[in-house]
């Protein structure tokens, strides 16, 4: 196998493997057996399980990103692009499912491998979106001024955050249809309402 392969598949194997026994209860053996080779094999691809660990996490947040990036780039209205924001969190949740079960079972094992790494910002980016957005929306009159942005923003990126434990798209419900769900609830109790 082509050691590119080789290392796609250790990485795939070992999403599946930490998402369901968790970091810490998984072993090289474990990861090893699952893609089948020997576990010294595995240091020749990475020097660790931790190694693992922060590769898994490095390509979900340079892919969410890069999404954030592009729609905070396009000129959408708030509302419009918090549902993108929501979109792209949903669907990058989806496309890496390892990663994001990873990081909610073990959020602060998971943060301090972004801080070793040197992923904060990067790791951060998804938040700045969504306050800024919120920010400007609350500037031009589009949402109310008595309302925290900030709890707005944690229950909003929570609602979003949790619901890729549950949900999963099929023709009847897409991670479009979900995002605009979830930003009409939550913004429709945001939106300023002219007395």
């Amino acid at each position: 196998m082509d050691p590119q392969e080789r290392k796609r598949q250790i990485l795939d194997r070992s999403a599946e493997i930490f998402a369901r026994k968790g970091v810490t209860a998984t072993t090289i053996r474990d990861i090893a057996e699952a893609v089948g080779v020997y576990s010294g094999a595995l240091y020749h691809y990475f020097p660790s399980k931790e190694a693992i660990v922060t590769e898994l996490i490095r390509e979900y947040l340079e892919d969410l990103t890069q999404r954030c990036s592009e729609v905070m780039a396009r000129s959408l209205p708030p509302v419009e692009r918090l549902e993108a924001l929501a979109g792209v969190a949903l669907t990058t949740s989806e496309d890496y499912h390892g990663a994001t079960s990873i990081w909610r079972r073990e959020g602060e094992y998971m943060r301090e491998r972004v801080v070793e790494a040197d992923m904060v910002e990067t790791a951060d980016a998804m938040q700045v979106a969504w306050r800024d957005t919120i920010a400007e929306g609350i500037e031009d009159g589009t949402f109310r001024t008595d309302i925290d942005p900030e709890i707005f923003r944690e229950l909003l990126y929570d609602a979003v955050w949790h619901a890729s434990r549950w949900f999963r798209s099929g023709p009847e419900h897409t991670t479009a249809d979900l995002a605009h769900t979830v930003i009409t609830v939550f913004v429709d109790g945001l939106r300023r309402r002219d007395d």
